[in-house]
């Protein structure tokens, strides 16, 4: 069948191809912009509805037919907790096209970062914000940034905005609804897969959502860990406030980046956390927030460096580093213990996950308990 020439039935076309494969996202957005004569647009998911509570799990942008992971990442960081336009877009009506200048105060135009810094810097002052029905708790929010043309926007723009509407909502949920159930399905088989190290899945309350065999043993000795009432506890009050900052780090309340990190449970079991999730925080899933790789060290076998450095194609240095991440060191105490600086400890990390195409610790101890039963090692994109 010959495409449709229609400019509503080609952005419809590609915004369904965009939902089996969110790699089309930008071609979609790039169409978008073409048809209606825009710069750009960003596309997110949320729950909440204040400074407080709102959490982003899905976040876009494109600016100029460009998907910009650098503004995600940046506008996540740096803008996304003090925005003040955020808890007044939950509080629109669905549906209504709102201008994002008024969606600022006239004091705060003078005053905001995210006004005159990022809304500039994603060619957005000009554009226009709306509130889409989600499912689930979630809800939909779509940004299509300025015109292209100068004198503001034409009432055809406006038409087709409109038109759009529901089939951005649409892809929006039908897209991340895939993309949680190809995360879900991944960590199911790593919960399979692992036989001598515990996996442990959360939920975003820090709830536990799955555990290995391995990991349901150690929670019911109740020695190091525990079950309590469906969440993950240390039977010391120290350590327990101890899980209690590095999960609150790995989960922000926030649509802010969380921080993977490590810590160590009766001077004996190793605690790797980090979010779960692709590219994260640009995608979060609900059902799996966090994962916990427990590691006890006294049942491992040990791991030869130089093996590591062979399969993994690492130098020494690096591959040291790796076993000793792996066995639940920090960048501190392996510094410390080497004499390196930090920073130079810090840079070897970099190194590795460059050479390996990853970006988080827990994928770099992933691939070297591998080496030690923990399955077949993982492809990493």
């Amino acid at each position: 069948m010959k495409p449709s020439s229609d400019p509503f039935d080609r952005i419809l076309a590609a915004l369904h191809g965009a939902a089996l494969d969110e790699a089309r996202w930008p071609d979609a957005d790039r169409l978008i912009g073409e048809i209606i004569g825009t710069s750009g647009g960003s596309l997110g998911l949320y729950t909440g509805t204040s400074a407080a509570d709102v959490t982003a799990f899905l976040l876009r942008i494109c600016i100029d037919g460009h998907r910009r992971k650098d503004w995600e990442r940046r506008y996540t960081d740096e803008y996304f907790a003090s925005d003040e336009r955020v808890p007044r877009i939950t509080r629109l009506d669905y549906g209504r096209i709102t201008p994002t200048g008024d969606l600022y105060t006239d004091a705060e135009k003078r005053t905001s970062r995210t006004y005159n810094e990022a809304v500039i810097g994603v060619k957005a002052r000009h554009g226009l914000n709306m509130r889409l029905e989600g499912a689930n708790g979630m809800e939909v929010i779509w940004a299509v940034h300025d015109p292209v043309e100068r004198g503001g926007w034409r009432s055809d723009q406006i038409g087709l905005i409109r038109r759009l509407r529901p089939h951005v909502r649409q892809f929006a949920l039908v897209s991340h609804a895939l993309a949680e159930a190809r995360v879900t399905e991944a960590a199911a088989r790593e919960l399979l897969a692992s036989r001598s190290i515990g996996v442990i899945y959360l939920d975003r309350r820090c709830r536990i959502e799955a555990a290995n065999d391995r990991a349901l043993e150690i929670l019911r000795q109740g020695d190091d860990l525990m079950d309590r009432d469906g969440f993950l506890c240390t039977p010391t009050p120290e350590e327990n406030a101890e899980l209690s900052r590095l999960l609150a780090r790995t989960l922000p309340l926030f649509g802010e980046l969380g921080s993977a990190g490590s810590m160590t449970v009766n001077r004996r079991l190793a605690l790797h956390i980090t979010p779960v999730g692709d590219d994260y925080p640009h995608f979060r899933t609900r059902r799996l927030a966090a994962v916990v790789i427990i590691v006890d060290p006294a049942r491992q076998n040990r791991i030869d460096p130089a093996g590591v450095a062979a399969v993994l194609e690492l130098t020494l240095t690096e591959s040291q580093l790796a076993v000793a991440l792996a066995a639940g060191q920090t960048v501190d105490d392996i510094a410390a213990e080497t004499g390196r600086a930090e920073k130079t400890v810090r840079w070897h990390l970099k190194q590795i996950y460059r050479k390996l195409g990853i970006s988080r610790q827990v994928d770099l101890v992933r691939r070297v308990l591998s080496l030690d039963g923990f399955g077949a090692p993982s492809h990493d994109r």
